[in-house]
């Protein structure tokens, strides 16, 4: 009776914090991945020895180690498979004295190796119990050497993860040893994700890049890098890509890995890979390994960030620090969900990726100031309304609109290299993450200043593109400059969509997203940081407007007396449900044929709409590609022929009724 009682107390907080909170929007609907499956889980070890491997990119044999946890019974298979990488770390300890420990490969007599790689147990579990194969790897005889290598053995860990993936091909097609015919048959080497943590981040960025160089021998279908170097500054594209990034880090403390998602945003133009980022606040690096964390392993543990006195990262009585049971949950709901989305192909949960339901799932232990979302749409899911990747885009936005300000103390695209001027927040990498060096480029940016409630940043939306009803939402990164800004205030101003007939509809930021926050602490050399996340509004709840003709975008900087923000990335995205081109009895649904179509399509009215009708044809891009209006015959036919082929937008409009299809041009 307590047990119960005690749950249905939980059960009532949660309802009460679900209610209570403005942003809940999806988190009574959206399902909490963190949460254990149906399988029963299994584990074993394998060592194939501390030298077996060797690779022509680095100078030293590699050991062949690593764990796999799997179900308990795989009679459904095969299984989706995860691999997991460890980064950087101390390799091996005195057996007799623990806190004796050295960067040696191999062991020395009277040492043994660090188990870097058993971390991730908690997530490997995790995924276990929803019916996936999760394979851990060793990396000690890398970090050995690495600092005597050129690209600091990324080509190595690339090479080794290779090499785990052709031997758990051998095993699931033929067996051997060490686990005889026990895997055969049970792994999808097509449906494969990967992991790495630090330096391992970097290497699974190299891994997927191996991968496709090869012919694709194994389907790598998601890459996530969590607290990750980039060195090299290698571009992943055309793969689902998530970077996590922990604003405590006393490691990576530039938090380097947000240059991933900054830099494959638009190097491939027709790229249909979503990337995501996620900020955990009280996160530092080396929680998230369980064998890096003090307490939890007999060596090597420690709390990277050195500085206890910080009121965001120290150790203080009020400061926000993560636990690590706190941030091993954290990381645990977020990376379950990238996995069970783009491996698992269960896509209740693309809501807390997407950043349409912003409320931490429930396991995460986190609230909705503990962790910020980045999104960047596929190419087929998103308008570029303006990329702000050039100087001209202060003035002339990505659709060719122009872009105009008033009454901003200072405006202007900075921080991008190649002549733009730097964005002046802080010369420091690790206070601005998103910088570059004097070799790279980096996140170019819309920087704008305020100080008055009638300043305002506007892009104007050619008429081809004002046709918003394709789109579900309006979306932008962004980011509180702190320099520029008053110290430990959030800001907020509205967004205005507004029609060609001049009638403006409101939103207002702080409604929707806790995003344009003051950045956190005060360490002179690493805080506060400038980090960009997802702003996004849903575009039905602008009203009182023509959603079909909207001509401008603005931001009016009315609701803070005075701010700085830097934003970048502003689109729309989203596609809104379709109606399908098969008759049913609904009087207000077309009927199109053939669809998909070679060169004609006919659209049949029928009795659907009252005349007289207006049909406009759109590219996937929101592109007006055809005009009919004052339309009376049930029977129109369309010629595709000089039209490229792709994903088209129908939208038939009468008698102030409006409904999108798709038409497929093959």
């Amino acid at each position: 009776m307590i047990t119960k009682n005690k749950n249905l107390l939980i059960i009532f907080f949660i309802v009460i914090f679900l209610v209570s909170n403005p942003f809940h929007l999806n988190a009574q609907t959206t399902p909490d991945p963190g949460l254990a499956g149906s399988y029963t889980v299994l584990s074993q070890e394998y060592n194939l020895g501390d030298l077996a491997f060797s690779d022509p990119s680095f100078p030293n044999p590699m050991e062949v180690r690593g764990s796999v946890h799997y179900p308990s019974s795989m009679t459904g298979g095969p299984f989706p498979v995860l691999m997991l990488m460890h980064g950087r770390h101390e390799t091996t300890y005195q057996t007799s004295n623990p806190s004796n420990t050295t960067s040696d490969w191999p062991p020395a007599i009277g040492y043994q190796s660090i188990t870097s790689f058993q971390g991730y147990d908690y997530l490997a579990s995790q995924m276990a119990s929803h019916g996936y194969i999760v394979i851990s790897i060793s990396t000690n005889a890398i970090n050995a050497a690495d600092a005597g290598v050129a690209d600091y053995g990324m080509s190595a860990r690339a090479a080794l993860m290779q090499h785990h993936l052709d031997l758990w091909n051998t095993w699931n097609t033929a067996g051997g040893a060490p686990f005889g015919t026990l895997f055969v048959g049970k792994l999808d080497m097509n449906n494969i994700g990967t992991m790495g943590h630090s330096r391992g981040g970097e290497g699974v960025v190299k891994e997927a890049i191996l991968n496709t160089s090869l012919g694709s021998p194994y389907g790598i279908k998601a890459v996530l890098t969590l607290a990750p170097v980039d060195f090299l500054r290698e571009v992943l594209n055309n793969v689902p890509f998530m970077n996590v990034a922990p604003y405590c880090d006393g490691d990576v403390s530039d938090i380097q890995g947000v240059h991933y998602l900054d830099d494959a945003r638009y190097s491939v133009p027709t790229d249909e890979s979503p990337k995501h980022s996620v900020l955990f606040m009280g996160a530092d690096h080396n929680f998230f390994n369980t064998v890096w964390t003090p307490g939890l392993y007999p060596a090597g543990g420690s709390d990277d960030w050195g500085y206890n006195s910080d009121p965001h990262c120290g150790t203080g009585p009020s400061n926000k620090r993560l636990t690590p049971a706190e941030q091993q949950a954290a990381f645990n709901a977020y990376a379950s969900a990238f996995f069970r989305l783009y491996i698992g192909h269960e896509t209740a949960f693309a809501p807390i990726l997407e950043v349409d339901d912003i409320v931490p799932p429930v396991s995460s232990l986190l609230d909705s100031s503990g962790v910020f979302v980045s999104y960047h749409a596929p190419y087929s899911k998103r308008l570029d309304v303006n990329r702000t990747t050039t100087v001209s885009t202060s003035t002339t936005n990505t659709l060719s609109g122009s872009v105009t300000t008033g009454g901003l103390v200072s405006s202007g695209i900075c921080g991008g290299g190649g002549g733009e001027t730097a964005c002046g927040v802080s010369p420091i990498a690790d206070k601005e993450p998103h910088k570059g060096t004097s070799g790279t480029p980096a996140l170019s940016q819309m920087a704008m200043r305020w100080n008055g409630a009638t300043d305002y940043y506007q892009n104007t939306i050619p008429a081809s593109n004002q046709n918003f009803t394709i789109y579900e939402n309006l979306q932008f990164r962004a980011s509180v400059n702190f320099k520029e800004s008053t110290s430990g205030a959030d800001l907020n101003f509205t967004v205005q969509l507004i029609d060609v007939l001049g009638n403006v509809s409101n939103q207002v930021i702080g409604d929707h997203t806790h995003a344009m926050f003051f950045q956190p602490g005060t360490q002179a050399w690493e805080l506060p940081k400038v980090l960009f996340n997802t702003v996004k509004i849903p575009l039905n709840i602008f009203t009182g407007i023509d959603m079909t003709q909207v001509q401008k975008i603005k931001f009016l900087f009315d609701k803070t007396t005075a701010g700085s923000i830097l934003i970048t990335d502003l689109a729309l995205s989203g596609l809104t449900p379709l109606a399908t081109s098969i008759s049913n009895n609904s009087i207000s649904t077309a009927v199109i044929y053939p669809n998909p179509t070679g060169n004609n399509v006919t659209v049949d009215l029928g009795n659907a709409y009252k005349k007289p009708t207006t049909l406009s044809l759109f590219n996937i891009q929101g592109k007006l590609v055809y005009l009919t209006d004052n339309v009376t015959e049930e029977l129109i036919k369309i010629n595709l022929e000089n039209f490229e082929k792709g994903i088209y937008i129908l939208n038939i409009i009468a008698e102030g009724e409006s409904k999108n299809y798709k038409i497929v041009k093959q």
